[in-house]
């Protein structure tokens, strides 16, 4: 018996998802995700926010007149702005995690600012883990009418 529970807790080990590391705060991996598209946005390249969009995702946005399934329809519906930076720069505002197992949304304020104008998105971003990290299950955009 006492050569199989070594046995065991390795073969428990190999099993166990990397992704779920102990200690790890989804909140802030979650916000370094966003960051990292956004970023991309600045570029006109919206390669960083496709990498963290699961092949499922469903994706609403006010400018858009329907909701867009799966990844290669959200592909297209980028393409046209590669090569455009969206905004001079960006700020997060007001950012809210809701945990739950493998399951987190987050609500948020964009502030885009191109030149001296500034508009604001009022983001909901329902992120998943899956064996290949957090990826974005579904993704909704509405224009805001006020700053938090």
């Amino acid at each position: 018996m006492k050569k199989t529970i070594p046995i065991l807790i390795w073969i428990a080990a190999l099993c166990a998802p990397v992704w779920a590391a102990p200690g790890a705060d989804p909140a802030q991996e979650i916000l370094a995700l966003e960051r990292q598209a956004m970023d991309g946005w600045l570029k006109g390249d919206p390669g960083p926010q496709l990498a963290i969009s699961d092949p499922q995702i469903t994706y609403y946005h006010d400018v858009f007149d329907k909701r867009v399934e799966g990844l290669p329809a959200l592909k297209a519906l980028y393409e046209p702005y590669r090569g455009t930076p969206l905004f001079d720069r960006y700020e997060i505002l007001s950012p809210k995690f809701q945990v739950a197992d493998n399951v987190v949304v987050l609500t948020y304020q964009l502030a885009q600012h191109q030149g001296s104008a500034v508009s604001y998105w009022n983001g909901t971003e329902v992120y998943w883990r899956t064996k290949d990290g957090w990826r974005i299950l579904h993704s909704h955009w509405s224009a805001a009418k006020a700053r938090e």
